[in-house]
């Protein structure tokens, strides 16, 4: 793939645009803030999260994966710090210019103006009005006003998993590709701008490096006798067995049976895409029916659970962390906004400090690769704004100059911008994954994250997969390869038949 990933179609008319049901899924739980990633469950973001696939990242809630909206909501465990102001496109602005800046919660936008207030943003003419909606309505209201051409804002605030729907006609947003320029060295793309772009422009940018890894809680693990290093997925299986030898009510992981969050995942770490150049589905491989390997681990030889959900929460909710909690589960997988930053009360909270690790993912399929990318929420500029450059110019300052910290310091999380990724206050040893410096880990993981591609048809195909595929094997005890090649021929015409619309 290459970093020209992306430009956009004529939007269909506003019936089919907006008829068509919101992704509420992923971002809440991805990125949102974030956080999908996600998936297309219910969220993560996110956040995200910020939330979250759409597990996932608001403040508001998000439903599920690829959200960064519930990591984005979570409370934050680092304390600001004023950096040196950094430099930054300089606007055009001549007087006062308020941008209106959409988001589905609160510190989606916040953490941009205190970015500008800490760092000496050089225009003090540009203010911003923060309006923020729910998760499913900031992005249909948006949707509405590309239609239209009325009342679009200034900045808008997009999770991953809802980008699809404004692939499909005009170009919504502006393509920052131009404005970027050179700064695209400097930025961790699989990240910051693939789940935004389409056919060679790109549309959002966002700060969170959604890097994909392996928490595992060591010194549980290690006071059971079981190994620690977990090379290959089926070094995890192994050491599920032994793990369920000395502790008969302890999973070594959990996987998700109403999100398709982890086989995204896993596929991408594979090297293979969840989505082709073209957006098409390309989960149908031998490699994505070897993935499905999940059912087998939960039902067969039960070294994994199905991951607890409530309601239409099924990414991370209350009862999911409940179990890490109570010893019921060893290992988790996900993005940072879902792994990293597991001593905040909304995950597994500060009992169990000092207790876990982070490990690139393991091996097993493919290529192999370190790491995959789920979940985010981006910053993008409507085509209807009046002021292109302003909002450039705030964008370009909090997400591509170390003000960007900004974000880390009030969420935690790990930021796509390479050179502050690099600054000692993301490098610093963590308590809470006893004494490791995630910083350092995820800056290593970012040097193999894979690319994707963004897809017109992602929040239905990502329903469908789900449908017909992830929940109907990984919840029936008796399935088997031909049950799994079955799903996914059933896939392909409920696919074809969404591409139609």
């Amino acid at each position: 793939m290459t970093n020209d990933l992306i430009s956009r179609r004529r939007l269909l008319g506003a019936g089919g645009g907006i008829a068509a049901g919101l992704f509420a899924s992923a971002l809440v739980a991805a990125c949102s803030g974030g956080a999908p990633a996600a998936p297309t469950a219910a969220p993560a973001a996110p956040a995200q999260p910020a939330t979250p696939t759409t597990a996932p990242q608001s403040a508001a809630a998000a439903p599920t994966p690829t959200t960064a909206a519930q990591a984005a909501a979570a409370a934050p465990t680092v304390a600001p710090t004023a950096k040196p102001a950094p430099q930054a496109a300089v606007s055009s602005t001549k007087g006062p210019v308020e941008l209106v800046a959409w988001a589905h919660w609160d510190q989606g936008i916040q953490w941009l103006i205190d970015a500008m207030k800490h760092n000496n943003f050089p225009d003090s003419n540009i203010t911003i009005k923060k309006v923020v909606y729910p998760y499913d309505e900031v992005h249909a209201k948006m949707l509405a006003a590309c239609v239209s051409g009325v009342g679009e804002p200034d900045i808008m605030r997009v999770e991953q998993g809802q980008m699809s729907k404004f692939l499909r006609g005009a170009p919504c947003f502006v393509d920052i590709k131009p404005l970027i320029g050179d700064k695209i060295k400097d930025i961790v793309l699989g990240s910051a701008v693939d789940y935004w772009s389409w056919e060679g422009k790109i549309y959002g940018i966002g700060d969170e490096l959604n890097v994909c890894a392996l928490a595992l809680r060591k010194t549980f693990l290690d006071a059971a006798k079981v190994e620690t290093t977990f090379d290959t997925w089926d070094g995890v299986r192994q050491q599920g067995l032994a793990l369920k030898a000395a502790k008969p009510t302890t999973a070594i992981v959990s996987w998700h049976d109403q999100s398709d969050g982890d086989f995204q995942m896993l596929l991408n770490a594979a090297g293979q895409l969840m989505f082709d150049q073209n957006g098409d589905f390309g989960g149908d491989t031998d490699i994505g029916h070897s993935i499905i390997l999940m059912h087998d681990m939960i039902h067969k030889d039960k070294t994994a659970v199905a991951a607890p959900v409530t309601g239409n929460q099924t990414w991370s909710s209350p009862v999911y962390w409940e179990a890490f909690r109570k010893d019921e589960i060893a290992t988790v997988v996900g993005p940072p906004w879902h792994i990293g930053n597991l001593g905040q009360q909304t995950a597994i909270g500060p009992t169990q400090s000092g207790q876990w690790y982070i490990q690139r993912m393991p091996a097993g399929f493919g290529a192999n690769k370190k790491t995959a990318t789920d979940g985010g929420t981006s910053c993008s500029i409507p085509t209807g704004s009046k002021y292109h450059d302003e909002a450039w110019s705030v964008i370009d300052f909090c997400n591509l100059t170390n003000a960007v910290l900004e974000d880390f310091n009030q969420r935690g999380i790990m930021v796509t911008y390479i050179p502050a990724l690099n600054d000692p206050s993301v490098q610093k040893p963590w308590p809470f994954y006893g004494g490791e410096s995630i910083g350092k880990t995820y800056a290593d993981l970012a040097t193999d994250m894979p690319r994707i591609y963004q897809s017109p048809w992602a929040a239905q195909i990502h329903t469908a997969f789900q449908n017909d595929v992830i929940t109907p094997i990984l919840q029936n005890p008796n399935a088997g390869e031909k049950d799994i090649t079955d799903a996914f021929a059933k896939l392909k015409p409920e696919i074809a038949r969404i591409k139609t619309q």
